[in-house]
């Protein structure tokens, strides 16, 4: 029952999540229209700003195309971050499935801009251009071909360790508190509900923080498809 309870919760929120995040990211176009003058006009124009801004910090001009997928990306993955520390909320990038499926996907469309933008000159990638000798080459040609393999699991599994790890904590801490209730030990009872506060506060600075490593290690994948010779 609680494999099933769990599924349903995954599927419920994945649900509802992803029409949020794609609405969200065709308003961002519209910011100056019917949401001129409103409160949610300068959260949706302050966010826009700041995925651009660091997109731009990184990137070259030629990477702009695939802007709206980092802004999918990113709403999908705060949005998903956050609900975790909502009551009743359920974060679904806590789970291993989700954090590999983006990871994975990510990955796989990196590739395939690298392949398409330079042909088979993306060999060039892992091909380290100030070393001469052969040796040493076929070496490091073998450790860049297996750090980019490795890409996207250390993209998945550092998002849903982080995840995971705060909010298991925080359930820990929550029925360690509930408990102290029901035995009415009123001397201690604040200490847990404030270190319970304190991780929450903490929780919520490492869903943006996770977010933002996210997309900008994906932003950094895209941009040396431009730049293949190193």
């Amino acid at each position: 029952m609680l494999q099933a309870e769990i599924v349903l919760n995954y599927l419920l929120w994945t649900l509802v999540l992803m029409p949020i995040s794609v609405l969200l990211l065709i308003l961002f176009p519209l910011r100056y229209s019917f949401l001129s003058g409103n409160s949610w006009n300068f959260i949706l124009e302050g966010l826009y700003k700041y995925i651009l801004g660091f997109f731009k910090s990184i990137s070259n001009f030629a990477a702009i195309k695939y802007f709206p997928y980092i802004v999918l990306l990113f709403c999908f993955i705060l949005f998903s971050n956050l609900l975790g520390l909502v009551p009743y909320g359920f974060t679904i990038t806590s789970q291993i499935l989700t954090t590999f499926l983006l990871s994975i996907s990510t990955f796989i469309g990196v590739t395939l801009i690298g392949f398409y933008n330079n042909k088979f000159n993306l060999i060039k990638f892992f091909i380290p251009s100030s070393v001469s000798q052969p040796a040493l080459l076929g070496f490091l040609v073998i450790i860049e071909i297996l750090s980019y393999i490795i890409r996207p699991f250390s993209l998945g599994i550092r998002l849903f360790a982080n995840m995971l790890a705060g909010h298991t904590l925080i359930f820990i801490l929550g029925n360690f508190a509930y408990s102290i209730v029901l035995k009415n030990i009123v001397l201690i009872m604040f200490i847990p509900f404030a270190v319970i506060l304190m991780i929450m506060l903490l929780e919520f600075c490492i869903a943006f923080i996770q977010t933002y490593v996210f997309c900008i290690l994906t932003i950094i994948y895209i941009n040396d498809m431009f730049n293949v010779s190193h």
